[in-house]
């Protein structure tokens, strides 16, 4: 009897350890088998952070936020932008408009006040800089300035826009200097300081730095299009302004040339200082914000950095989210793409289908997402009229949804790779190998917005182009179920 029970003694340890060996290999076996690209080689992959909080965050007194408004949106858009701002960062946070005024406890600069005066008074495009000093003398309100036609009023604002940058960044280390890194945004822009603060420490100040995302509407590139932030560092900024002491006024009478005020920035710094944009910007600086960003592989753990485009409402629902993730749960680890998802998307109903929707499965910074057709005759002889041919593999490619909703629904729920799909009743860009196509079918994740139907001219006659959109969420649920973000709480 004694001996039965040594032996089963001796038993348990090796029972214990055989359930502990299985209960790890089922754990490892249920490892997700797509990860972001940190299987790529390191040149192949983006600039990350840690999933942590760097141990070498930049300062907070180190990283200058200045903000680009104009007088005509200043007394709209900064008071939100200033309320979701901690008093903390308020000491490096600087207002840069194209007219002195004052919001509340903040100063607005003019960065236009000591331009050239000869350019100010002959050129056509300080047109609306000269009404807004008018204005302001006669207490008139500054927004009634603006034209009831967007497009003129956008013009306007471009032609005066590309004097500021320059001087922008002249005016910010005027009234900042030797701070480690310099951060330029809209008003729209929303910024997570602590990732911010975490991927700056990735970098080197004393080193001249120029990162941004370029505008360039051409290249279809995600997270370029919208949005004007640009980052310098220290180095770059004594190198600009400290070496070449009027380099700013100096570029004044170059400056009408150019299309652009990143165009003006970007010649100055190349021109001047041999610096030239950094192309290993980090996918968690944004273009977009949560209803319109593309989810999926390949920047789902990524922490984010700063969105763009981000209505007032959205920025502050955002803000609740980082103050209650940080004060209320204390939760150390940074806002990821994930946690976006989780919180504005998830909750959305997207099992149904939306008419008068759209989710952007057309747009063209989707384009990388975009799901090619099959080479039917009509494809290939349009691939052919744009010398452009079709590279994917056919396993990739799916069937032709031209002829319905249902056909395109069909189309979509027939492919691996598709998690979305929009219509729209007359052919529009695809913005990849396709022709222009009524069916659009997506391997990313967006929600969209609303869209009225849109009078539109075809081959001379006027027609009407509506959007019905549809998503596939169970099978993007069950993809986000196997992600594993490196340091992720469950």
């Amino acid at each position: 009897m004694l001996s039965t029970r040594k032996a089963r003694i001796h038993l348990i340890p090796r029972v214990i350890a055989f359930a502990a060996a299985f209960y790890a290999f089922c754990w490892i076996s249920g490892f997700p088998r797509e990860y972001d690209d940190d299987e790529l080689p390191p040149d192949g992959q983006h600039r990350k952070l840690s999933t942590s909080h760097s141990p070498h965050s930049v300062p907070i007194d180190q990283v200058v936020v200045s903000i680009k408004t104009t007088a005509t949106d200043a007394y709209s858009k900064l008071p939100p932008m200033l309320v979701l701002t901690k008093p903390i960062y308020h000491d490096t946070l600087l207002l840069m408009s194209d007219l002195e005024m004052d919001i509340g406890a903040f100063h607005v600069e003019d960065v236009l006040n000591k331009f050239n005066t000869h350019i100010v008074e002959s050129s056509e495009d300080f047109y609306r800089y000269h009404q807004q000093i008018d204005f302001a003398r006669a207490g008139r309100e500054l927004r009634t300035l603006q034209e009831v036609d967007p497009q003129k009023e956008m013009e306007i604002r471009d032609k005066l826009d590309k004097y500021k940058w320059l001087r922008m960044v002249g005016k910010t280390w005027e009234l900042r200097p030797d701070r480690s890194w310099y951060v330029f945004v809209d008003t729209d822009t929303y910024l997570f300081r602590s990732n911010l603060m975490s991927w700056l420490g990735h970098y080197d100040a004393t080193e001249p730095y120029f990162l941004g995302n370029p505008p360039d509407k051409t290249s279809f590139a995600p997270f370029a299009l919208g949005g004007t932030m640009f980052v310098l560092s220290l180095k770059a900024m004594q190198e600009l302004l400290v070496e070449r002491e009027m380099v700013v006024p100096d570029w004044d009478s170059r400056i009408a040339n150019h299309a652009s005020g990143f165009e003006v920035l970007s010649s100055a710094l190349s021109s001047e200082i041999s610096l030239s944009l950094n192309s290993s910007f980090t996918r968690g600086i944004s273009g977009l914000h949560p209803g319109t960003i593309p989810y999926g592989p390949g920047m789902w753990c990524e922490p984010v950095i700063a969105l763009h485009s981000v209505p007032a409402e959205l920025a502050s629902d955002i803000w609740r989210l980082e103050r209650d993730r940080e004060e209320y749960n204390h939760v150390r680890e940074p806002m990821t793409f994930e946690v976006l998802w989780k919180s504005f998307i998830q909750p959305e109903d997207m099992l149904n289908a939306r008419d008068n929707w759209d989710n952007l499965s057309s747009g063209p910074e989707n384009a990388k997402w975009n799901i090619l057709f099959e080479g039917t005759q009509h494809h290939k002889q349009a691939a052919e009229r744009t010398h452009r041919h079709i590279h994917r593999d056919e396993d990739g490619k799916a069937s032709s949804g031209e002829d319905s909703w249902e056909a395109c629904r069909d189309s979509c729920y027939n492919n691996d790779h598709c998690v979305q799909f929009s219509y729209s009743s007359l052919p529009t860009p695809n913005y990849n190998e396709n022709p222009s196509t009524k069916c659009h079918l997506s391997s990313s994740m967006r929600l969209g917005g609303p869209i009225d139907p849109q009078d539109v001219v075809v081959d001379g006659k006027k027609q009407t182009r509506t959007w019905s959109s549809g998503w596939r969420k169970d099978k993007f649920e069950k993809w986000a179920q196997q992600q594993r973000c490196k340091g992720q709480q469950n």
